[in-house]
């Protein structure tokens, strides 16, 4: 109500009790006249009130008719209502446009609370995952996605950032991948998408990558022997030619060894159980190699911490070491110095190689550990590279929960550390030590 309104009410107000003043004054009965006033307007009053409250009550009943302060009154909250009606028509068509929208998502979208219960889920949640409207809603997700893994995963999806992969309660041939968002206070968004066709393609490429590798391997082989057999009985001349052949031979033997190597580790099949792994005595026997394949061109300095085991696999593990000492070894010129290390550090067990090689741009360093990735096609074919053995590394790593930091400045060497986890630190009583 306007401060105009409010004037011309209070006018009126004063006009009609100077005016009940002035009759009392006049009939000589100004308490009578001002008691039975003050009785008409308490009614009037009243009669209002009542009207309201009854039209507040009704939905759609007709706005009621008054004058003075109350048609104001009746008229105000009758814009109001009718402001009201817009927002929730607009609020409303907000709504429904989300919902369609998220109904339109192919990936399944599901919506808990801070206890893991179900509030909301879209059509495709309802298509992927069966879930039903309404026995569904309320119900903990862990009873309705029931896997084990996704039930652990969930519990710390507030610290861990990776998503997760399982099959799909309504058909256990689709795969998941479960991503999880804290989008509001003590609501999470959780995305499921189906990733089956995806996996297939990935299994097709390493049925191949594997199949195409064991096939060339015989021939390769066989092509090598022959090379071998011949080398000491050709002419001078010929000699130089034979020599870049066998070299070749060896660089394509390598690269299948490493597609071989990373098929395995990319297998879904695969399933390797943790084992206490004696990492000094692994470490001594990858010094005699590299010595060997160094052939006194570096100067060496393993520092092992004796008894100092690790919880995994050892031949993936024994694989990942190998590949960081000969990529030292290969990107390191003569006379230059290589460090190994393995140590417990406060982040965790650390195994580390430094050398002073090269070095590797700033630039080139986030995509080390991509699947054939060269800093310099040039190097990498002088020094028979394939550009998997960092992607080894990564993948071995990751099984066992660890992280690869790269430390490097060009022409001043480079440092590749593995930091495992604390809780894979394994000291049996009686460790073999060696230093």
């Amino acid at each position: 109500m306007t401060a105009r309104n409010w004037r011309r009410h209070a006018s009126h107000l004063v006009i009609g009790l100077t005016s009940v003043l002035l009759a009392g004054w006049l009939s000589g009965e100004p308490v009578l006249v001002l008691a039975v006033a003050s009785f008409c307007y308490l009614a009037w009053t009243v009669a209002n009130v009542f009207r309201l409250y009854q039209w507040l009550r009704s939905e759609e009943g007709k706005i009621p008719e008054s004058l003075g302060m109350w048609a104001d009154i009746f008229d105000r909250i009758h814009e109001l209502q009718k402001s009201n009606r817009l927002q929730q028509e607009k609020h409303q068509s907000v709504i429904q446009e989300f919902l369609s929208m998220t109904d339109a998502f192919p990936d399944a979208t599901l919506v808990i609370d801070q206890n893991d219960c179900l509030t909301w889920f879209n059509d495709a949640a309802h298509n992927l995952l069966g879930l039903q409207i309404p026995e569904d809603l309320g119900q903990p997700v862990t009873n309705l996605l029931r896997d084990p893994d996704f039930a652990d995963w969930i519990a710390v999806g507030e610290q861990v950032q990776t998503s997760f992969e399982m099959a799909s309660p309504a058909d256990g041939t689709i795969r998941l991948d479960v991503s999880i968002i804290t989008y509001r206070e003590k609501q999470r968004l959780l995305v499921l998408r189906d990733v089956t066709e995806i996996n297939n393609l990935e299994k097709i490429r390493r049925d191949f990558v594997a199949n195409v590798s064991h096939e060339l391997r015989t021939p390769l082989t066989v092509l090598l022997g022959y090379l071998e057999s011949i080398s000491d009985q050709c002419p001078d001349d010929v000699t130089p030619v034979i020599s870049k052949m066998q070299d070749q031979a060896h660089q394509m033997q390598g690269l299948l060894s490493d597609l071989l190597e990373l098929s395995r580790l990319q297998s879904a099949e695969q399933v390797s159980e943790d084992q206490s792994i004696d990492v000094p005595a692994t470490l001594m026997q990858l010094k005699e190699q590299s010595e060997e394949l160094s052939q006194d061109r570096h100067s060496f300095k393993f520092s092992i911490e004796p008894g100092l085991f690790l919880l995994g696999n050892a031949v993936d593990l024994e694989s990942a070491f190998r590949n960081l000492i000969h990529n030292a070894i290969k990107y390191t010129a003569d006379g230059g110095e290589i460090a190994v290390r393995w140590e417990s550090t406060e982040e965790g067990p650390t195994f580390s190689v430094q050398d002073t090689g090269i070095g590797i741009p700033t630039r080139d360093i986030p995509r080390l550990t991509e699947r054939f990735y060269r800093v310099g096609s040039d190097r990498s074919r002088d020094s028979g590279g394939t550009g998997l053995g960092l992607s080894i590394v990564k993948h071995v790593l990751n099984a066992h929960e660890a992280s690869l930091n790269i430390d490097s400045e060009l022409g001043l060497g480079s440092t590749f550390s593995c930091v495992f986890p604390v809780e894979r630190t394994s000291r049996p009583k009686n460790a073999r030590s060696e230093g």
